[in-house]
């Protein structure tokens, strides 16, 4: 093999090992310290950012439009159901019970599968 040959074939694996590298690492950046949606139940939106330190961080609210989350109906970190001034909730128990189901996956387990 020539001594051109070698280095474009070099330079071909290493052009290749770079782009697999970023193709696979720059998806583990998703939720990494900021929100991401994981799943909808029944209006609900399920979220969850993973810490610096891995830890997870859910939270589940129905979208209103309120710049901020804690403008929407949401559920508070023990799975109380919080509705802010101004607005009412009248959702079914059972609808809760599911979204209670599923924020408790989504910080118990790092693969979450919506059911």
């Amino acid at each position: 093999m020539s001594h051109c040959s070698a280095a474009s074939a070099l330079q071909g694996a290493l052009s290749r090992s770079v782009t697999l590298l970023v193709l696979f690492t720059h998806p583990c950046w998703a939720g990494l310290d900021s929100y991401t949606e994981l799943d909808r139940v029944n209006g609900w939106l399920i979220e969850r950012k993973q810490g610096g330190d891995g830890a997870l961080s859910c939270r589940a609210y129905l979208p209103s439009g309120a710049s901020w989350f804690s403008g929407n109906i949401h559920l508070d970190a023990g799975g109380e159901l919080v509705v802010p001034d101004g607005r009412s909730f009248d959702g079914e128990p059972q609808v809760l019970k599911s979204v209670r189901e599923a924020l408790d996956r989504c910080g118990r387990d790092f693969l979450y599968l919506p059911f």
